[in-house]
């Protein structure tokens, strides 16, 4: 079954399936850790199952078996291997769905992070979603539709992925995870969650909240540098955790120009942390530090 937050859209799909009015290109978009890839890896192995019911996968059929080892013929994964998805990668896509079935039945492709594909990337997939084929389906993720043609979007079935906080809060309290005070923040990016407490990371995420709220007094970055350059996906956490303090210090009378050299502040280290190659993290970490200092004295 889809996670409890996914199965109204679910339903809606699989109703959709049944009454043959399934687009052959499903877009989903969403904030990272709502569940976008456990939705089409589900739509996927449904829409490849031979017995499939209501559009849930038997689990049983030989193609379920493919699938649960990840060497089913007829489905294809193709994501970002660095900041973009090229051409190629898309050219890839069309000369998949043009072979015949290994199966004899339908053929899928799951494209991740749709936002990164280059202009040229993007021009080559318009040409795969303007000519469909009978039981070929795309089904793509996005986590910012802005960064998508308007060509690529009028020719998809676009859904917004969204979490009920209710339903999240519920089903995370089956792990047993610890109250951290920032937890709430991410509530709505449950599988987020799910995969930091898998990694166990929920202790170093606390730490970086704690940075967060002390950095302008600190003289010792060592331990938060080693978190960041561990794992740079952290660095927008921290920046969150940053930004959330700020506004904290602006409600209890920061007057609003500070507010603004601090924020501008954190936006540069953000802005250098994904665009400057071979930052030093402990030299633009301290630079924060004594802004943050400057902009509150």
């Amino acid at each position: 079954m889809p996670l409890p937050w996914l199965e109204p859209l679910y339903q809606r799909l699989a109703q959709s399936y049944s009454q043959q009015r399934f687009h052959h290109a499903q877009l989903f978009n969403g904030d990272i850790g709502v569940g976008k890839r456990e939705l089409v890896d589900m739509l996927a192995d449904a829409l490849l199952c031979s017995n499939a019911h209501n559009l849930i996968a038997c689990g049983k059929c030989k193609s379920c078996q493919l699938n649960r080892a990840n060497t089913h013929p007829d489905k294809r994964v193709v994501k970002a291997e660095g900041q973009t998805i090229g051409v190629d990668e898309v050219r890839e896509i069309t000369d998949f769905i043009n072979h015949s079935s290994a199966q004899n039945g339908n053929k899928v492709v799951v494209l991740e992070h749709s936002h990164k594909m280059t202009t040229a990337a993007a021009n080559a997939l318009l040409k795969t979603l303007e000519e469909p084929s009978l039981n070929r389906y795309l089904l793509l993720t996005c986590e910012q539709l802005a960064l998508l043609p308007a060509t690529i979007l009028s020719r998809c079935a676009v859904h917004e992925v969204k979490v009920n906080p209710s339903l999240a809060k519920k089903w995370l309290g089956e792990f047993n995870i610890p109250h951290y005070s920032w937890l709430e923040l991410f509530v709505e990016q449950p599988m987020l969650i799910e995969h930091w407490y898998n990694e166990k990371q929920l202790d170093s995420i606390d730490s970086l909240y704690k940075f967060a709220t002390e950095l302008k007094d600190s003289d010792n970055f060592s331990a938060l540098v080693e978190i960041l350059s561990k794992d740079s996906t952290l660095i927008n956490v921290f920046v969150l955790f940053l930004t959330e303090h700020l506004k904290e210090k602006l409600v209890l009378g920061m007057d609003f120009f500070s507010y603004q050299k601090a924020q501008q502040a954190i936006a540069e280290f953000l802005y250098n942390s994904s665009h400057v190659l071979g930052l030093n993290m402990s030299l633009a970490i301290s630079k924060l530090a004594f802004s943050l200092r400057e902009s509150q004295n």
